[in-house]
């Protein structure tokens, strides 16, 4: 066969080979002098003495006072034996030296400097170095007796399956940590790699054969340029390289002086490796390996690895050592970012002349600047949010080909940019508030970088998702600044020093580590608007959390998973989730996670499910939990639910003043989607209160940031015109109103589909629209066709189809089906009374609206129970003044029919006060008011004042050019009015085109045609 490479030859030298591999490069080298002189070469030796084979120690042999029990493995230096030592009664190591491979050099010299390393590493007592207890001779042979570590080489642990980047990282920390310790010693381990890297059966990490390689001098004649001194002076070693060239540093290779930052060229090279699955250098044999190094072709690493991580570990591959970390301990904590970022080592060496403390200082304030100590926190952001991942990101939103692909990523840049302006400020002020103006102990550091780290992966996680946009995650886009979470809180160390703790268990740990990472990425897909993969990871992810049996955890998933089943439509699962992850959060004290996941129930009780009453109790505890919090972004959600509620039930004017002050922190923190938002919830909600011209000017705006931002063609774009549009129908502009929902409708079906609710919703507006015009055949069309599209959406009770069942009984009405009409309007009642409660100022008006019919109908004692009722709700609120025009018109419309015609006129007269404010001229509210004005006055016995309503009313009417039987209604009244002062000529010709225009309606509104034949008769005779 052909000779091994020098990796396999260095690998068969330290025993890192299977043993397939080791006994085929022992029969090579046993007849290949070649081969022989580079073992040789790779443990320093001159002179290549023949091999000698140590022999097997059989079990129960005794090596000194040691027992051996077994074979643990062998390499080119000699066999690893567990063995048991009687004396302090522990299993151990028992290593076996090759004496040959000693070539000239004396045992005893040998002896000597092994004894003295032993020495200095029994002085460290570090959770991640495996204790070298003792040095020996046996049969001509050097012995060392070593902690014994069971659980097998980190290399195999990494080949064993895939590992999570959290995994790989939580394990060369550990290293990371046991290195720097050692080097805090002056000991440098100059062979890192994984296969000296042991692992305990729980996951613990110890680093082995130090003792091996610094007193490897003794394994070959000492060099002139030697420096091993006693004491705690560095035991240091130049010379040939005793190390495994595939993991030496480049001074290394070319014979130089090898230090620790020797180490950290190795540390870096295993951890490129773990992450990676490949070494970052090129070559087999060490001249090509020193080729790449020196060329700096690193080979490009697997996606997925975060840019920080990218550059931590090339920093470590430097050429020129000087260009690397300034010590291992530097490393660490850069490292430490993703699995506990800054966090100081729980473990210190221990001297016998002390305690030295690894990392436990709280520096005080340095005279550096703040930009010379702590600049360069952007280039963190380096991989997860710059030029080259906007710009992926950007051709991904693009292939999507959706029309709103542009402005959604602008909206999404804009948002991660101000996120990472956010995110550098905050490093920066964390590192300086310790490292400059010494205000902040290295552990309140620790937990601020901690937090932003968390923070930064998660934003890794979602840039990464966004990179695989599609549709959804265009619509999505918009709305990412109110989704994603901010940094504030890393700022709050209080908080942050309350956060529940993780299982003490290191097995346990990286389990719930490894889970967290998983719930992390299935929010990232959740903010992407990949619904269906997010959910199917956050479900695996909670049976997962579930088996931790941490019930913090536990809490976490059932809150992601409600959202995403909230997100699917599956509220009822959603509701159980929320359940679920409530008590898992009291259990886990978690109270952070608990106050979210009630947020969250109060908000799918009360607006989601429509079910406003169950939802306040949800809302007040989380309220009391989020008070020991101090999370704004907490506070604002809750305000924002409550805001709903209260909205919900009628309390108006609490709700606004939410909104507005809702407004202000989004305009504040430049949130562009929410302030669309919120501009129109405040139109509707304005529309609601019968405030129609403000409505106009709220909606308007958000139409206005809508088409900005998001663009001419968005769903967004689509609902904000047709909310826009139902409020131009009920003040009167027509035209305006149906140009408008056109447009909406076209955007609408476009975007969403025929059979989508906001589709519905724009068609029973546009009903309203041919409503008021008179088209009656297109109104009724455009209203059944709503109804229709709305089942499809959601089921005939949920509340959010009310609106729509309303304008459809407003269209049935119009076309005289007054019995239908009558059950229609008494479900809309009982509707309403489920979804907002008996207590509801709009159940008021359905109230009204059932007696209004049953007037119709010529039931009078049945509509006069209605009336009472709905007056009941009315008079408090119009006695405070918070009655809109609309309800007031209501009100004095029951009130004129009980015969209260004196507080009926003082209402209607205060409903056109507020009409003219909020209504306009058009409006057919107002239209309506002046002609119950007209009636009072009528009732009252004073025709003379009501002709002035009723000729306002009819002009504005005409001027519409609209053809409603309100047109011929309004007419004969005008005639009476006219009749009673006695102007005859006048009322007649009035009378007469009434009963002309009133021809397209006779069938339909019997009554109103029996009023107005009877007022034409007055006139014949």
């Amino acid at each position: 066969m052909s000779c091994p490479d020098e990796n396999a030859l260095s690998g068969y030298a330290s025993g890192a080979l299977d043993p397939e591999g080791m006994t085929t490069v022992r029969q090579h080298v046993s007849g290949c002098s070649e081969c022989r002189s580079v073992l040789a070469a790779l443990g320093g030796l001159e002179n290549p003495p023949p091999l000698v084979d140590t022999g097997l120690l059989v079990s129960g042999a005794r090596v000194g006072r040691y027992v051996v029990l077994g074979l643990l493995g062998e390499g080119g230096m000699g066999r690893v034996h567990a063995a048991y030592d009687p004396e302090l009664d522990r299993k151990v190591a028992l290593k076996l030296l090759n004496l040959a491979r000693l070539g000239e050099d004396s045992l005893a010299q040998a002896r000597q400097r092994l004894e003295r390393e032993a020495r200095t590493m029994a002085r460290l007592s570090h959770p991640h170095v495996a204790r070298l207890h003792d040095v020996g001779e046996f049969q001509g042979q050097l012995f060392l007796v070593m902690e014994l570590v069971e659980g097998g080489t980190l290399r195999r642990w990494l080949a064993e399956r895939p590992r999570t980047r959290r995994e790989v990282l939580a394990r060369f920390i550990q290293a990371a940590e046991g290195l720097a310790a050692t080097h805090a010693l002056g000991i440098i381990h100059r062979d890192f790699k994984p296969d000296n890297v042991l692992l305990t059966r729980d996951g613990q990490v110890r680093i082995t054969d130090f003792g091996l390689a610094n007193a490897a001098v003794g394994l070959g004649p000492p060099r002139e340029d030697a420096a091993i001194v006693s004491g705690d002076a560095p035991l240091t070693v130049t010379g040939a390289f005793l190390g495994t060239p595939a993991y030496g540093a480049p001074e290394q290779l070319r014979g130089e002086r090898g230090d620790a930052r020797s180490d950290q060229f190795a540390f870096c090279v295993a951890l490129y490796e773990a992450l990676n699955g490949q070494r970052p250098f090129a070559g087999a044999a060490r001249e090509e390996l020193l080729a790449s190094m020196q060329r700096q072709e690193v080979r490009p690493e697997q996606r997925g690895v975060p840019s920080w991580l990218k550059a931590v570990v090339r920093r470590g591959l430097s050429v020129d050592p000087s260009r690397r970390f300034e010590s291992m301990q530097v490393l660490r904590a850069r490292l430490s970012r993703e699995v506990g970022a800054w966090k100081r080592s729980a473990a210190t060496a221990v001297l016998a002349g002390g305690l030295v403390g690894l990392g436990f200082l709280v520096l005080g304030p340095s005279a550096a600047t703040p930009s010379e100590t702590c600049h360069g926190s952007e280039r963190h952001l380096a991989g997860i949010w710059d030029a080259s991942v906007r710009e992926s990101t950007r051709q991904a939103f693009l292939r999507t080909g959706d029309p709103a692909a542009e402005a959604s990523f602008q909206a999404v840049s804009s948002t991660l940019e101000q996120w990472t302006r956010d995110w550098t400020r905050a490093h920066q002020s964390a590192c300086e508030a310790t490292r400059v103006f010494g205000e902040q102990s290295e552990a309140a550091l620790g937990l601020r970088m901690t937090c932003l780290d968390q923070r930064l992966g998660e934003l890794s996680r979602l840039t990464v998702a966004l990179q695989g946009a599609d549709a959804r995650t265009v619509e999505r886009g918009f709305g990412l600044g109110a989704s994603l979470g901010g940094v504030g809180g890393c700022a709050d160390v209080r908080t942050l020093q309350e956060a529940v703790s993780p299982p003490e268990d290191p097995k346990a740990r990286a389990e719930v580590d490894a889970v967290r990472a998983e719930l992390a990425r299935a929010n990232a897909e959740r903010l992407a608007g990949h619904t269906p993969e997010a959910l199917r990871i956050a479900l695996a992810a909670r049976e997962r959390a579930l088996a931790t049996r941490h019930r913090p955890l536990e809490a976490e998933a059932h809150h992601l998973c409600s959202r995403l089943q909230e997100d699917a439509g599956a509220f009822e699962d959603a509701r159980a989730s929320l359940v679920l992850g409530s008590l898992a959060a009291e259990a886990g004290r978690h109270l952070g996670v608990l106050a979210r996941v009630l947020h969250f129930q109060a908000w799918l009780h009360g607006y989601g499910m429509g079910r406003p009453q169950e939802a306040w109790p949800f809302l007040h505890r989380a309220r009391a939990v989020a008070e020991t919090l101090r999370d704004a972004e907490l506070d604002t959600l809750l305000d924002q639910v409550q805001a709903e509620l209260l909205e919900q039930e009628g309390r108006f004017s609490e709700a606004e003043s939410l909104l507005r002050a809702l407004l202000e922190i989004a305009s504040a923190r430049g949130q562009t989607f929410t302030r669309a938002e919120l501009n129109g919830r405040l139109g509707l909600l304005a529309r609601q209160q019968g405030r129609l011209l403000e409505a106009k000017r709220w909606q308007e705006e958000a139409l206005r940031v809508h088409e900005t931002h998001f663009g001419l063609a968005h769903r967004d774009t689509g609902r904000a015109l047709s909310n826009l549009g139902g409020t131009l129908a009920l003040l009167g502009e027509l035209s305006s109103a149906e140009a408008v929902l056109q447009r909406a409708l076209g955007i609408l079906r476009q975007t969403l589909g025929a059979e989508n609710l906001s589709v519905a919703r724009t068609l029973s507006n546009l009903a309203l629209v041919y409503f008021e015009w008179g088209h009656g055949a297109q109104a009724r069309e455009a209203a059944e066709e709503s109804w229709a599209v709305a089942l499809k959406s959601v089921a005939a009770d949920s509340p959010v189809l009310i609106g729509v069942k309303s304008n459809r009984l407003g269209v049935r009405g119009e076309q005289g089906e007054r019995l239908p009409e009558l059950e229609y309007a008494r479900g809309l009642l009982a509707h309403r009374e489920r979804a907002y409660g008996a207590t509801h100022p709009e159940v008021a008006l359905d109230a009204h609206e059932v007696g209004r019919l049953l007037r119709l109908l010529g039931r009078p004692d049945e509509a006069r129970g209605f009336h009472v009722r709905g007056v009941a709700l009315q008079r408090p609120l119009a006695d405070k003044g918070e009655m809109d025009g609309s309800g007031l018109r209501y009100l004095a419309d029951a009130l004129l029919f009980s015969g209260q015609v004196e507080e009926a006129r003082r209402h209607v007269e205060q409903a056109l006060v507020a009409m003219e404010r909020d209504l306009g001229p058009s409006s057919s509210e107002r239209i309506e008011a002046l002609l119950l004005l007209g009636d009072v006055h009528l009732a009252r016995g004073h025709p003379a004042e009501a002709l002035a309503p009723l000729r306002t009313a009819l002009e504005d009417l005409t001027a519409r050019q609209v053809v409603s039987a309100r047109v011929p209604r309004v007419r004969r009244r005008l005639a009476r009015a006219l009749r009673l002062t006695g102007a005859e000529d006048a009322a007649c010709g009035e009378a007469r085109r009434a009963w002309e225009e009133l021809s397209v309606w006779r069938k339909a509104y019997v009554q109103e045609t029996a009023e107005a034949r009877a007022e034409l008769a007055h006139c014949r005779g």
